[in-house]
């Protein structure tokens, strides 16, 4: 029931920003937020939502026990990243650059 409650006011807003498309785009915007707290609001009253409450809760819970890396190891791990990037970058070049050599001597 609630779904179909959710799709009538979702047809209804459709059907009231076409029938009021002369009004000013901030008064239909408007109209548009009070209807997305209002699906909102529907939907954390279905199964589907309250699932979806209680794995946010689990998510915010899992994500407070996270050890967050200190400015100092994400700045030193940030530099050897950028370094490896580097270097690699330098290896693919030679190797593309020795053999598009190789290729142009071979068919010279």
């Amino acid at each position: 029931m609630l779904w179909i409650a959710m799709g009538l006011v979702l047809l209804s807003a459709v059907y009231a920003n076409n029938y009021y498309s002369h009004e000013a785009i901030a008064i239909r915007l408007i109209g548009w937020i009070m209807t997305a707290l209002v699906l909102v609001s529907l939907f954390f009253f279905t199964t589907q939502g309250k699932r979806f409450w209680v794995f946010a809760q689990a998510s915010r819970a899992e994500l407070r026990k996270v050890v967050w890396p200190t400015r100092e190891e994400t700045v030193r791990t940030t530099l050897i990243v950028m370094v490896m990037v580097i270097v690699t970058g330098l290896f693919l070049w030679g190797i593309d650059t020795f053999l598009l050599w190789a290729v142009a001597f071979l068919t010279a």
